[in-house]
């Protein structure tokens, strides 16, 4: 996962490549982004070596390539729109960006519409559908969510990721975890998006 700042140099060096053929040199980079010494740009840069979106190439001077994993497909970038509770519900919903999630589409499983956002799950209140403390979801905005699908969702202005349900006309949320209680909405349900996959670091 980068960082906003690592994802816009990365992005810098992608269209520097296809504009100039080759990669930027360090002090195009500081530049570019207004850095005030090279070490601040190598930092970054050996962030996004470690990260393995960078690797040093054995030619020139400018040695750095970007990483396309074999068999991949186009790489998506997603904004982290921080936590969200899979737990009871959270006062104040995500809004901020904390950084980029970056995912090949052929891993990701689908072509993720406009505004598509990630969020890092906090909680055990979704675990016996697979979802677990730590794992991120991928959310994709939707007009017409359907019954029991994955939904993030405000609850009477409190954010949190459960299953949506509907009977007898009344829709609600309900965890996948017997621990946790239904959730109906006293005034207010907004559905935030859907979750189309779920993305986990393995230890």
């Amino acid at each position: 996962m980068l960082t906003g700042r690592q994802q816009a140099i990365f992005d810098f060096i992608l269209q520097f490549r296809k504009e100039n053929g080759c990669s930027p040199s360090i002090p195009e980079i500081q530049r570019a982004f207004r850095i005030r010494s090279p070490n601040g740009v190598a930092g970054h840069l050996r962030a996004l070596l470690k990260k393995g979106v960078l690797r040093r190439a054995n030619r020139g001077s400018r040695q750095l390539d970007p990483v396309e994993p074999e068999g991949a497909g186009p790489i998506i970038s997603l904004p982290l729109l921080g936590p969200i509770a899979a737990g009871m519900p959270d006062l104040v919903p995500p809004a901020s960006a904390g950084g980029i999630v970056r995912i090949d589409e052929l891993t990701l499983g689908f072509d993720p519409k406009p505004g598509t956002f990630a969020l890092r799950v906090r909680g055990d209140s979704m675990k016996d559908a697979g979802i677990l403390e730590g794992d991120l979801v991928v959310v994709e905005p939707t007009p017409a969510p359907a019954a029991n699908q994955v939904v993030a969702a405000l609850i009477d202005g409190e954010c949190t990721l459960k299953r949506l349900v509907r009977v007898k006309g009344r829709w609600f949320l309900k965890a996948e975890n017997a621990a946790y209680p239904e959730l109906h909405p006293r005034s207010d349900l907004v559905i935030q998006g859907v979750v189309r996959a779920v993305i986990r670091r393995l230890a």
